[in-house]
């Protein structure tokens, strides 16, 4: 016989999955929805622009949105590597979506002109020297470039937010362990919630199969923002 936290886990898997593979357009909340019109004048396909004029974005508290007009892109991308010139082409200026996190110059948001593609923009690339002195030993090697893929399209950037933005809110109804519960309900809610933000990880790389699932592609950065602003 299953314990309540054990059916309430299950319950929340089954909705989950149900979610992550139902129409997008069945997730739009339109209280959270944030269309941005600025698109219809930019150079990438109908199909982007549509995505952004009709579906928009959902309001995450970690998004902020800053639709550039007009049609001419802005931003600027640091070719700093060999990595970054995979992603951009020399002189290439990309539009300015929006920006992940505390600051306007952290994870921002470009989309390629012409093919749609979603770039995250840093203004260089960040190593172990970039973090304090005592997290370097944990983190020989670190190379996050200036330039990090996102997605293959802003239709599918769009539907990886909502679908993350559904999900978000399912997992949040688990709650969390009572401060007495014993250390081994305590364990398997963790496991079991970290099981959860697997799944939307796994739905994120289905929807874009170009950029998460062959072993020759760049991780999309959905993969972290979603690991990381899950729990």
């Amino acid at each position: 016989m299953k314990s309540d936290q054990g059916v309430e886990w299950t319950a929340v898997q089954e909705e989950l999955r149900r979610v992550l593979s139902q129409p997008v357009e069945r997730l739009i909340v339109v209280e959270d929805q944030l269309l941005i019109p600025e698109a219809e004048g930019w150079g990438i396909p109908d199909s982007d622009r549509r995505a952004l004029s009709e579906r928009g974005l959902p309001r995450l508290p970690l998004f902020t949105a800053r639709p550039q007009f007009g049609a001419d892109p802005a931003l600027v991308p640091n070719r700093a590597g060999p990595q970054e010139r995979r992603l951009v082409n020399d002189g290439q200026r990309l539009y300015d979506l929006g920006f992940w996190g505390p600051r306007a110059d952290s994870f921002v948001v470009g989309v390629v002109p012409g093919d749609g593609r979603v770039l995250c923009l840093l203004p260089a690339p960040v190593t172990a020297e970039d973090i304090p002195k005592v997290l370097r030993p944990y983190h020989a090697g670190l190379h996050k470039p200036a330039v990090s893929f996102f997605s293959s399209s802003v239709a599918q950037y769009v539907e990886t937010a909502w679908r993350w933005y559904s999900a978000i809110r399912i997992i949040r109804r688990a709650g969390e362990p009572a401060p007495t519960a014993p250390e081994e309900a305590v364990v398997h809610h963790y496991d079991r919630l970290y099981g959860c933000v697997e799944l939307i990880v796994d739905a994120a790389r289905r929807l874009d199969p170009v950029g998460g699932v062959r072993v020759d592609a760049p991780e999309s950065v959905w993969v972290e923002l979603i690991r990381a602003n899950s729990v």
